[in-house]
Formats: structure tokens, sequence, C-alpha cells
């Protein structure tokens, strides 16, 4: 029998393991039966092992459930820097809108205001009249622009 156990353990170091390793305390046990019967129960070698495998894994556990609770923690802080940021990219997201807009109307009241004083030639009828709304359109251009930029710069 010894033998013969013998002659396995060297045809297994031989060709290399055919199971995964186990921990160097393990490596013993792996060759015996799982199954256990009432009358393998009823020793009390066997119930210290079993006891002693349950100690281990119960420690095991322990450091398990500390490592959990680290990575629990760490998860919670990147949860919350990523909130943060997005908060951040939505404020900034709508600033950006309000200023293309605002150019958009800066841009377009130059431009309208500007046109209009030019169509606004000596000798018509309402040249004061139409040069006096471009005037004003210009006017109202600057001002939103001059308004933006120093409630941009409060915030």
């Amino acid at each position: 029998m010894v033998e013969q156990d013998i002659k396995e353990l060297t045809r297994e170091d031989a060709e290399g393991p055919s199971r995964p390793r186990h921990p160097a305390g393990q490596q013993a046990f792996r060759k015996i039966s799982r199954e256990l019967t009432e009358q393998d129960l009823a020793n009390s070698a066997v119930q210290k092992l079993l006891l002693s495998e349950i100690d281990r894994l119960e420690k095991e556990k322990e450091e398990y459930k500390h490592y959990l609770e680290k990575e629990k923690e760490e998860h919670k802080h990147y949860v919350e820097r990523f909130h943060e940021a997005d908060k951040k990219v939505a404020v900034l997201e709508q600033k950006s809108r309000t200023a293309l807009a605002l150019d958009i109307i800066f841009g377009g009241c130059l431009t309208v205001g500007g046109s209009i004083i030019g169509l606004a030639r000596e000798g018509q009828q309402f040249e004061l009249i139409v040069g006096g709304v471009g005037v004003v359109v210009l006017i109202i251009g600057i001002v939103a622009k001059v308004l933006f930029a120093t409630r941009g710069k409060a915030s």
C-alpha cells in the first residue's frame, strides 16, 4: 500500500501536477476521500481536524471582511468624487451654453446695428430714426456683453 502511494506520487512528480496546487498544509490531505461516514465523524481526531479547519476558515473570513470593508470605503470615496466632478461638468457646460448664446446675441446686435447705421444715408426721409435704431441695437449688444462679463467674474 505504501509502495503504491510512493509510485503514484513519483509518477505525478514526473508527469507534473494533475490537480491544482494546494497550500502546503493541505498537501497531505489531497489524496484522502472527501466523503465522511458516521464512523469517521465519531472519531475524535476527525472532529478535531474539522474544528481546526472551521477555526482557520473563520479567521480567514474575518480577514476578508476587514479587506472588504476597506474596499467599500474606497468605493464610496470614488463615487463621491465622481458625483462632485459630474456636478462641476454640468455647471461648466451650462456656463458654456450661456456664454455661447451671449456671444451670438452680441455678434448679431453688432452686425444688425452696423448694417442699419450703414443703411441710414443722407437724404432719406427717416435717416435719423434708422440711424438711431442702429445705434440702439449696437448699444444693446455691448451692454449685454459687459453685463455678462461682470456677472461671470462675480460667480
